[in-house]
């Protein structure tokens, strides 16, 4: 080796980084050095322990940082309108999968209703970190498609709720559900009601605009309707459903994400918008049969994490992680998890293993990746490599789970599997679903909506994992409706008068405002206040709580 690459490595190995791709270099051998095959767009970028790190500027922790700028400037700027069929819309609006080369729509059904509730939860997280205007503009297009023309009509019996498939690039949805013939008309999947429910609630806490709140009940009204207790067999809703008529389609009595219509609930009875009693009655009946079914070893269905992806048929012996996974996020975003679960701990622990168990890809230098689905037998999707969405909602947990814990395996893995999360995602903003070597590689929900969110997700729970020497709104319990950064300042509005804040910054803050109040600095925030954490090399985490102002400014004197 020459003497001048010789120092190179030795700086590097200096911050504790080891890139591959060096040592490759200075080898005989032509093969590059990618974590696996099936993830060609990056050489593998490892610590001096031999731990696989963020494949770009991970000293500075911008690893996440680029990934996320990567996808949200692929959905603004790069999606194209459709031109195989001449309808002029953006492709996410159309078709769940693009073409590899043209970008066009790539797949025989689309699934909307999952696609834009998860670009949601991706936004609420992106603009506070970003100040990203255009994201909203994103996020708006894809609600007020759905609204005009994926939504049950009113005199149907589950009347004015979101349809969660189309076909192949046609604007109007309803048709291509699983199960049924292409032609049929009228299908609805009972969990995307509540996903999108809840986005569409979340949506209004951001832009103040009722048509969203309106929306989010009709869905809430529709779901109380037709709740039931659910056993073993039989889910508080079935599954996929004839909306005009109301019959279950293909005897599809258990499936689905059930807590998505619980988070809605809950949101909409915090609000106090709508028949709140009759929403808590259906909201209790559902979380109730959450808890003594798939989250209870005695039952015969727990673990049952049965049915939810639009393309897959009637299968109760597939199982897929996604169920398992939302339910933890459930749990540990309540402000006190033990009030919805005593034994949330437990649960949790359990629902994160399982998961590594039953879909864990790896170990890939200590980073396990995530796989979607399958049978015991060995059937299912998607990769060796896992899926990057997967893998990285997986992450956003452990990390999750870490922070109200302390469990410091979580951590790790949460660290080693976000990632190797970032390597799915390419230079050019595409971001590949599953690797190399499956046939439909590029999905809007598994590359954007459903992946995005979790870095954030991840780096509000573990500050330090955010980028160094920037700032950045990080987490709100309350919907961030507006933010602005200064050299030294951040300055946001919250949906609510009541909040918590949690940000990294580049400066030391000193003064920190609610309304008209300075607020003090405090050990823990029991009460309004904040608390200021240092970091190495600089950097502060500030956490903010306020309780009777929407306005708050960071600053430093």
């Amino acid at each position: 080796m020459m003497p001048a690459k010789r120092a190179l490595v030795r700086w590097l190995a200096a911050l504790g980084i080891v890139m591959v791709s060096l040592l490759a270099a200075a080898s005989a051998s032509a093969a590059e050095n990618y974590v696996n095959a099936q993830l060609p767009w990056h050489e593998a970028v490892l610590d001096a322990q031999g731990k696989l790190l963020a494949w770009h500027q991970p000293e500075k922790n911008r690893g996440y940082d680029k990934v996320l700028r990567l996808g949200w400037d692929f959905l603004e700027h790069k999606v194209p309108a459709d031109t195989r069929h001449g309808t002029g819309l953006k492709i996410y609006l159309i078709n769940s999968v693009y073409h590899p080369d043209t970008l066009q729509g790539f797949n025989w059904q689309h699934n909307p209703a999952m696609l834009y509730a998860a670009m949601v939860d991706s936004l609420l997280g992106w603009y506070p970190y970003s100040a990203d205007e255009e994201a909203i503009r994103v996020v708006r297009e894809m609600l007020d498609h759905q609204l005009a023309n994926g939504t049950t009509p009113a005199d149907w019996e589950w009347a004015s709720v979101p349809f969660a498939t189309n076909c192949d690039d046609e604007p109007k949805y309803g048709r291509c559900i699983q199960n049924m013939p292409r032609e049929f008309f009228g299908g609805i999947e009972t969990d995307k009601i509540g996903e999108l429910g809840a986005g569409y609630t979340l949506f209004y806490e951001m832009t103040g605009e009722r048509k969203y709140l309106e929306a989010a009940l009709r869905s809430a009204e529709a779901l109380a309707k037709h709740v039931r207790p659910g056993d073993a067999e039989h889910t508080p809703w079935p599954f996929r459903v004839n909306a005009r008529t109301g019959e279950v389609l293909a005897r599809e009595e258990f499936g689905g994400n059930v807590v998505a219509s619980v988070r809605m609930f809950d949101e909409l009875i915090r609000l106090r918008a709508g028949d709140t009693t009759r929403f808590q009655k259906a909201r209790d009946m559902a979380w109730k049969w959450m808890l003594d079914h798939p989250l209870n070893s005695m039952s015969p269905a727990w673990d049952k994490w049965s049915g939810y992806f639009e393309d897959v048929p009637k299968s109760t012996e597939n199982v897929n992680q996604t169920a398992p996974t939302m339910t933890a996020y459930y749990i540990l975003t309540r402000d006190d998890p033990a009030a919805v679960d005593a034994d949330w701990i437990p649960h949790v622990g359990h629902l994160i293993d399982w998961v590594r168990r039953r879909f864990g890809r790896g170990p890939f230098f200590g980073a396990w990746g995530i796989d979607e689905q399958g049978t015991l037998d060995g059937h299912g999707c998607c990769s060796r490599a896992g899926l990057g969405s997967d893998t990285s909602r997986w992450a956003a947990i452990n990390a999750m789970y870490y922070e109200r814990t302390g469990d410091t395996q979580a951590r790790e893995d949460a660290f080693r599997s976000l990632n190797y999360a970032t390597y799915f995602a390419g230079e050019d903003g595409r971001v590949s679903c599953c690797g190399r070597g499956f046939g439909d590689p590029y999905w809007f929900s598994d590359g954007y909506g459903d992946y995005l969110r979790h870095f954030i997700w991840g780096m509000g729970a573990v500050p330090e994992w955010a980028p160094a020497a920037e700032n950045h709104l990080l987490r709100s319990t309350s919907v961030i409706q507006r933010v602005s950064y200064g050299e030294r300042s951040v300055e946001y509005r919250t949906f609510d008068a009541a909040g918590t804040q949690v940000l990294r910054l580049n400066f030391k803050p000193t003064r920190i405002m609610a309304g008209g109040t300075a607020l003090n600095e405090r050990n823990d925030l029991r009460e309004e206040g904040y608390t200021v954490q240092s970091l190495a090399g600089g950097d502060y985490v500030l956490r903010v709580r306020h309780t009777k102002s929407n306005q708050v400014s960071v600053t430093a004197r």
